[in-house]
């Protein structure tokens, strides 16, 4: 006769079904610090492998941009600039932009990108996204310096800008740059293992969020209405909180950089759960 295990016998594991929502593995995710560090330099290296000049275009990307916006929209439209010289404030709005876009589109692909690796050895998929964010800021902090160096420049020149202790904030805004990028990204590259056509639609979303997000025209031109409108997109309060800081120009209060806190972690929150449930059968659906 075949004996049954008993109520009190010790079991070596016990098999549970997975929670169905917010279940992440921030354990894990710091027992694997080794993997996402070795993660992020090898997209740094890969970044540059087979290029003539390399970081470089990391100056010329902003520079670029910076003059065509300002010839274009200073020049020619005359957009206000809220006493700001028109060079800073366009590259302050396009170095932190460019931040949040590369964040965005370098997790927004992480799944479908990697998907030969997934079928092949467990880790926390959730690593790889933080790995893009965090070799992402090595591109901000070249073009951050850039613009640090023309800010020292008109600055010297007497413009109408200040230095002041407001600067403290900036390391707020960069980690909450990120996380709006890892959030979003997320939750692309969940909805991506079984639309793929959802990338394609990438590039024109950020186009389009870019033009509604104060680079290119200070939130004070718009009407009071309209102000009430843009600050529930995130990254206008980054982008006014950023010039703020820096310059000592611009129109942003408290209660709106708290209201862009509160989407972006909703957004994260809602990115973070996608991901976490699409990982669990993107074996089947990639």
């Amino acid at each position: 006769m075949q004996k049954t295990p008993s109520s009190e016998q010790t079991w070596s594991a016990i098999v549970t079904p997975d929670k169905p929502l917010f279940n992440l593995p921030f354990r894990e995710i710091w027992e694997y610090r080794d993997l996402i560090l070795l993660s992020v330099h090898r997209d740094l290296v890969a970044i540059h492998r087979q290029t003539v000049m390399g970081p470089l275009w990391y100056f010329i990307q902003p520079l670029i941009s910076t003059l065509v916006y300002q010839v274009i929209f200073g020049s020619i439209v005359g957009v206000p600039t809220d006493k700001i010289p028109p060079f800073l404030f366009f590259m302050s709005g396009i170095v932190i932009w460019y931040y949040f876009s590369t964040c965005f589109s370098r997790t927004s692909t992480v799944l479908t990108s990697n998907s030969g690796l997934f079928t092949k050895v467990y880790f926390p998929r959730l690593a790889l996204p933080i790995s893009q964010v965090l070799s992402s800021i090595w591109q901000f902090l070249i073009q951050f310096g850039i613009f640090l160096g023309f800010y020292l420049f008109f600055l010297w020149k007497g413009a109408p800008i200040e230095f002041s202790y407001r600067v403290v904030i900036l390391p707020f805004l960069v980690l909450q740059t990120a996380l709006l990028g890892l959030g979003c990204g997320c939750w692309v590259a969940a909805v991506t293992t079984r639309f793929r056509d959802l990338q394609m639609a990438v590039p024109p979303f950020l186009q389009m969020w870019m033009y509604a997000s104060c680079i290119l025209f200070p939130l004070s031109m718009a009407s009071p209405a309209i102000q009430n409108i843009l600050i529930l997109n995130p990254m206008v309060p980054i982008v006014e909180s950023f010039r703020f800081a820096m310059m000592g120009q611009g129109q942003v209060e408290i209660w709106q950089w708290l209201v862009s806190v509160v989407v972006t972690l909703l957004i994260l929150v809602v990115g973070l759960i996608s991901f976490n449930r699409a990982e669990k059968t993107m074996a089947d659906t990639i």
